[in-house]
């Protein structure tokens, strides 16, 4: 059933990458710039290999919020019932069942928000990588720490977003 794979790929998407990969590694990262840590392993490899990870995950977030309406619909059960699935007419029903459920909740209001909040995150993302290409020694910490509120305005962002996914339904909610 579809709604499993969303379930995944939300799970897979927001905790196991975004909330305990990329938003730890930023955090490491901005105590490494305030000069809170010393790590050289860090120091080496954050800006060229963990920070572009945002761009291969970047669409992920916004597929989860597109793919939420669909793949989360209470309409997605008439899949599974057996019965239902036989019977000729059940397009009308399972059409009214989303319906209420859209009028029901505020799922447009949860889709709309997390694509802002990705899309905010991916405007700093951009910001950010504006600011490393303009920088004459962008492979150390000392050497892009004037960028520090950048970095953290991406975190935030990050952080807003993981909210969003996290705030959408984990199951399906019947009308």
């Amino acid at each position: 059933m579809m709604t499993v794979t969303w379930q995944q790929r939300r799970s897979a998407f927001n905790h196991d990458w975004l909330k305990n990969r990329f938003l730890p590694a930023l955090a490491k990262w901005l105590n490494l710039l305030d000069d809170l840590i010393e790590d050289t392993t860090t120091e080496a490899s954050f800006v060229a290999s963990v920070l572009p990870q945002w761009e291969g995950h970047r669409d992920e977030a916004l597929a989860l919020a597109r793919d939420f309406e669909v793949e989360m619909s209470p309409a997605r059960l008439f899949d599974c019932i057996k019965w239902l699935r036989r019977r000729g007419n059940e397009v009308w029903l399972r059409q009214l069942v989303h319906r209420l459920w859209l009028a029901r909740y505020p799922v447009q209001d949860w889709v709309a928000d997390a694509s802002a909040r990705a899309a905010r995150a991916d405007a700093a993302y951009e910001r950010l990588q504006v600011g490393i290409r303009q920088c004459a020694e962008a492979s150390s910490a000392a050497g892009l720490r004037h960028l520090r509120p950048q970095f953290v305005e991406f975190r935030d962002c990050c952080q807003s977003l993981a909210q969003a996914v996290g705030s959408f339904p984990s199951e399906v909610r019947v009308v």
